[in-house]
């Protein structure tokens, strides 16, 4: 299916495309890194710009193809000169990387009890997604079809000429698609695809609100976000 830019069709979207980080889970990288107090460059002791330059880095590298988050962790430690040790890791995990409360009713209101596909539409690494989808339950609400993954595609939503959110303009009808994302330059770039959008983030309490992170959105409150689904 191509897609031409034009105004939104009337009535509620035919369909749902949600990013991940920040939006239905906390953002991994940025969660794990540099979460005041509680984060591996903070709990390592470690310079702050370093951990962010060296956070970046990996992941531009790993968002975009397969890969083992062992190999991830390995090379996040090349980059800080520091060995960032196995338990560690897992604490951070299972403390930091947490489920957006509202998850579950967003993606239940956006499925319409099966009636309307959804999707996600996600600069991911391959490794978190997986973490992500089973701890969201994903399989319950997703079209498989409708999976658009930086890591899987090889783009990202923010690579020159055909990124991602172009790949998934050709599987839906942007002007019928609603797309839910926190960072402002991708929602410009979903809107200029004739994509409906709706800015929404996700912050747990402990997250770093860094705003060059965060793309300084604000966004709607998860119950405006429902009414938006639901129309």
């Amino acid at each position: 299916m191509n897609a031409y830019p034009g105004a939104a069709e009337a009535g509620p979207p035919s369909a749902i495309l949600f990013d991940l980080g920040n939006v239905l889970f906390s953002d991994p990288w940025e969660s794990l890194l540099l979460t005041p107090g509680a984060g591996l460059g903070d709990r390592l002791g470690l310079d702050r710009s370093a951990v962010l330059e060296a956070g970046r880095h990996c992941w531009s590298a790993f968002s975009v193809r397969e890969a083992d988050e062992a190999e991830y962790w390995s090379e996040l430690s090349r980059q800080l000169g520091c060995d960032i040790p196995a338990q560690l890791v897992k604490e951070l995990d299972e403390e930091l990387l947490v489920v957006n409360p509202a998850a579950g009713a967003l993606l239940a209101a956006a499925s319409a009890d099966g009636a309307r596909p959804v999707g996600i539409a996600s600069n991911n690494t391959s490794f978190w997604y997986a973490k992500q989808a089973d701890r969201l339950r994903l399989d319950r609400w997703i079209d498989p079809g409708l999976v658009f993954l930086s890591s899987g595609l090889g783009v990202s939503k923010s690579t020159p000429g055909r990124g991602l959110l172009e790949i998934a303009a050709e599987h839906v009808r942007p002007s019928a698609t609603l797309f839910v994302e926190d960072r402002g330059a991708n929602l410009e770039r979903a809107r200029a695809l004739g994509f409906r959008t709706v800015e929404y983030a996700f912050k747990p309490e402990s997250a770093d609100a860094s705003g060059e992170e965060s793309g300084g959105v604000s966004g709607v409150s998860a119950a405006e976000l429902l009414d938006t689904i639901t129309g």
